[in-house]
């Protein structure tokens, strides 16, 4: 019996890429070590960039310190420059050459050196009212005329005057060795004691001007009110000195407009040294203008270095001795801060 044929059919082959495949499997961490690269560079960018951050935030504070630094060092500079400006003219108070550069009843001068230059600004002490012998009224009448209430201003002179006066103790005796209740004045602070006296009157604050601005405009520009220490004094006397009195103490003292607009121009290119020309009489209280210099001067130096936007003021109150107990010319005062 013949058996019937079957067709053979050949099955395919399995490829390369198949027998490999199953054959060398892949390895089961490779995928998660590719994720751990990833991480990784990542976190190497991002620490780059913190380093980076930091560095620049480093760089920044080293260059803010480097300019402070320098910034103090030429203040300190500056300071000593204002000082030495003083000094200087402390020399040429109490010089008498040819090469003086001072003259009493000079109100302004200029000193450039090869770090910087120096404006010297100088008010005679006689220039203003003094405490222990200004007229009532003209005290009254400055504390007005510097924008004080017109009753707290009478207020105020009356309480100085009432200070300044011996029978100001009270009920003891002339010989009693007891103090007063009310010791006089010792200096110019002393009247911040005063009754109606407040740090405004005495320093002065700022106002608005008189007048309201138009709807829609800026503001009303400010004006400095007070400030009575600026027209007070507790050295010098003899006479209101025109060539350093303010407005306001010409004012004060009952001097004419008149009178005083020719003053203002003629001190403006000379030193007055006799103040009769200009027809002022005898004025309320007893007082009177003088010309020339003073015996005390308060000076504000301040100085600029070249080339730099720094400045420092200072200010000192000097006086020539008054007997042989005192030296010929000192400082009695001192304001490093220039105020």
């Amino acid at each position: 019996m013949r058996k019937a044929a079957i067709a053979y059919q050949p099955s395919a082959s399995p490829s390369a890429e198949s027998c490999l495949r199953k054959s060398y499997p892949p390895p089961a961490g490779r995928a998660r070590r590719l994720a751990q690269r990833g991480g990784a560079l990542l976190a190497v960018l991002w620490l780059s960039a913190a380093l980076s951050a930091i560095a620049f935030t480093l760089a920044i504070t080293v260059r803010g310190e480097l300019q402070r630094s320098s910034g103090a060092i030429e203040g300190v500079r500056a300071y000593y420059l204002a000082e030495g400006a003083i000094e200087h003219f402390l020399f040429q108070l109490g010089s008498t050459g040819t090469d003086r550069q001072f003259r009493p009843g000079q109100r302004r001068l200029r000193w450039d050196v090869s770090s910087g230059s120096v404006d010297l600004e100088i008010t005679g002490e006689n220039g203003k009212l003094h405490v222990l012998a200004a007229d009532p009224g003209a005290l009254s009448r400055l504390m007005a005329l510097l924008g004080v209430e017109p009753d707290r201003a009478r207020q105020i002179a009356q309480g100085i005057v009432t200070r300044r006066t011996p029978a100001a103790g009270g009920n003891l005796s002339p010989g009693s060795s007891f103090s007063p209740q009310l010791p006089s004045f010792l200096q110019l602070e002393d009247l911040l004691t005063v009754g109606g006296m407040t740090f405004d009157v005495y320093y002065g604050w700022w106002d608005r001007a008189p007048g309201e601005a138009p709807e829609g405009a800026a503001a009303s520009r400010l004006m400095e009110r007070g400030g009575v220490s600026r027209y007070l004094t507790m050295v010098g006397g003899g006479g209101i000195n025109v060539n350093y009195a303010a407005p306001v103490v010409l004012r004060a003292a009952g001097v004419p407009e008149g009178a005083m607009a020719a003053i203002l121009q003629a001190r403006e290119g000379r030193v007055i040294e006799d103040p009769t020309p200009f027809g002022v009489g005898s004025l309320p209280g007893g007082m009177q203008l003088i010309g020339g210099g003073s015996p005390a001067y308060t000076v504000r130096a301040t100085a600029q270095l070249n080339g730099r936007p720094v400045r420092r003021t200072v200010t000192a109150l000097v006086r020539f001795g008054q007997d042989a107990t005192e030296p010929p010319l000192g400082v009695v005062r001192w304001y490093p801060a220039g105020n």
